[in-house]
């Protein structure tokens, strides 16, 4: 046999191979990724649109079936279903299977940028959404230990920064933080002895709330960007803004018919650990990596974070690194 032959006459040779190939297996393995779920990409593509304040026979006229004409156009479209409701549009595209699902997107966001000039004015860009199995968070995370306002502050400016550091993790979200929100509660009977109407209020609010661009300056080789600053930045501003003028001579502010404070927007999400109010982290790993080791380093970091937070406390209440270790 050559081959036999071969490795007796040269055994240092033919034991080099063999050490390599055992080194390239054991650099293989190391790298190899662990995930919960296996990279699967499913076919299927959903549109998401949003139609504030119609109703669903609106939604369906002037929304729906823009999407559906112009997406049912798409190469590889195997069929098109939709769901109108109040506010909300939702188109779902099916492709075949083993259609590259980069490509289609490509595809149907050429068309839907094709369409914007035939949607409503007031409704929002329609958002693409893939079912992906990979895109569920890897890790979650609970903080609590004060109140929820100065928790969602940390989260956003530290915690959300200092792991989206990490190599291997994707995208981090806060979820359940309250956000701030200026109301005006107008009096209805003081702007009936004013004589001024509400659409007047809104004008001047809208008027009042404005950024616009003021030229430019150059400066040697550099030409830098002026706008004036007009947006409301607490509740000082909107007190002073003047909705009315009467003939009989001075002015009317917002303060005199209103009562303007601060509060919170109402909530979309709710962030609960223990029974108690919290605020959500959700950890999204880069497709490549190992969930296992994203979830170690993650874990090295809330070590570092609860040293220098110690009046916060920040636990995982999931992981997928869990499941797979002990699978």
């Amino acid at each position: 046999m050559a081959v036999s032959d071969l490795s007796i006459r040269r055994p240092v040779a033919t034991a080099m191979v063999f050490v390599a190939v055992g080194v390239l297996g054991v650099v293989s393995f190391a790298r190899l990724p662990i995930d919960l779920l296996p990279d699967v990409s499913f076919p299927t593509l959903s549109i998401w649109t949003e139609y504030p304040d119609a109703g669903p026979a609106e939604v369906e006229r002037f929304v729906t079936e823009q999407v559906e004409s112009e997406l049912s156009r798409v190469p590889g479209a195997r069929s098109v279903d939709s769901r109108s409701r109040e506010g909300q549009s939702l188109v779902r595209l099916q492709f075949y299977w083993g259609t590259d699902m980069e490509f289609a997107m490509l595809h149907v966001r050429e068309r839907l940028d094709n369409l914007s000039d035939r949607l409503p004015a007031s409704a929002e860009r329609p958002v693409i959404l893939t079912a992906d199995p990979t895109n569920e968070p890897v890790m979650s995370l609970a903080v609590t230990g004060a109140p929820l306002a100065e928790l969602g502050d940390l989260a956003e400016a530290v915690f959300k920064r200092r792991l989206e550091q990490l190599d291997g993790v994707a995208l981090s979200a806060i979820t359940g933080d309250p956000e701030r929100e200026i109301h005006v509660e107008v009096d209805a009977d003081l702007l009936a002895s004013h004589d001024i109407s509400l659409a007047e209020v809104t004008s001047a609010l809208d008027a009042a709330n404005y950024s616009a661009p003021g030229g430019s300056v150059r400066r040697g080789r550099f030409r830098f960007s002026l706008r004036t600053l007009g947006e409301f930045r607490g509740v000082k501003d909107l007190s002073d803004v003047v909705i009315a003028r009467p003939e009989q001579g001075g002015v009317v502010r917002l303060r005199d018919v209103a009562r303007i404070f601060d509060g919170e927007a109402e909530r979309e999400t709710v962030a609960r650990f223990n029974g108690k109010p919290a605020i959500g982290i959700l950890l999204y790993k880069e497709s490549s990596s190992n969930t296992v080791r994203v979830a170690s380093a993650v874990d090295d970091v809330l070590t570092q974070l609860r040293t220098e937070f110690p009046e916060v406390t920040i636990e995982v209440a999931s992981s997928q690194a869990t499941f797979i270790s002990d699978a």
